[in-house]
């Protein structure tokens, strides 16, 4: 949980701005982290860390004679909204983003998909001109396929987590270096 680094202070920034605080604190988690799970773990403890603070000021330190009891009761219900945004926010942010490294062997990426049509599509412009693949099973929900193409090798381990599919893409060059 790196991205807690990054989602505390972000958190800690933003507690003043009822209900858009949690969606900010959330893309900042789904952005940093590279695991779906991680980033709802952070984006949830820096939401509750921002709205604890949120909430203490509302109930010990702001007194607004206007809206008279008011506004505990509207700093805890923009804290629920707020925190419930912040996990939907990180949740969807790194489901569907594709994170990408360039090493000098080559390329390694990850994604999360659905189902096997949606890893197919996501993989069809590099498996463009590559033999046949080769799998191996470790278990019923890890496999590992790899495919000879022109000039690289294409490797991939494609896990079952929850509903859908996490993809690790490692693209290994094999190009004389003279």
């Amino acid at each position: 949980m790196k991205s807690l680094k990054y989602t505390i202070p972000v958190a800690l920034a933003v507690w003043w701005i009822p209900i858009l605080n949690g969606i900010i604190v959330g893309a900042v988690a789904g952005f940093s982290e590279r695991r779906r799970d991680t980033s709802m773990v952070s984006s949830g403890v820096a939401s509750l860390i921002g709205s604890a603070l949120y909430l203490y000021l509302a109930f010990k330190v702001l007194v607004v004679p206007i809206f008279g009891n008011l506004l505990p009761v509207l700093a805890v219900i923009f804290s629920i909204v707020g925190i419930s945004l912040g996990l939907l926010a990180s949740y969807t942010i790194s489901n569907r983003t594709t994170v990408s490294v360039v090493t000098p062997e080559g390329a390694e990426m990850e994604f999360y998909a659905k189902n096997n049509d949606e890893i197919e599509q996501k993989l069809s412009s590099l498996t463009q001109g590559c033999g046949n693949p080769s799998y191996n099973v470790i278990d019923e929900n890890n496999m590992i396929v790899t495919r000879k193409c022109n000039g690289y090798e294409l490797q991939y381990q494609v896990r079952k987590e929850g509903r859908g599919y996490r993809v690790n893409i490692k693209v290994k060059t094999n190009f004389d270096r003279g």
